[in-house]
């Protein structure tokens, strides 16, 4: 898969590079350091938080019953 690096541009393949979609690893730990410094930041929630009650009333709880180990402790 042929892409750019999203730091300096730089053509880079998927099939040659390890650091793919980077060019190597320093355009990867330079992107890291992005982020962890906030310069990129999610503009928006995922989801709405309002949302939160109806999405844990959905949820199920499922018990499964195990079976009880045999005389060998399996």
């Amino acid at each position: 898969m042929l892409h750019k690096c999203p730091i300096c541009k730089t053509p880079t393949d998927s099939t040659e590079h390890g650091d793919f979609p980077f060019c190597g690893e320093r355009c990867r730990d330079r992107d890291l350091g992005n982020w962890a410094t906030e310069k990129y930041v999610v503009s928006e929630p995922i989801f709405n938080e309002d949302d939160g009650d109806e999405i844990a009333a959905s949820r199920e709880t499922i018990i499964l019953e195990l079976d009880e180990p045999n005389a060998a402790g399996h």
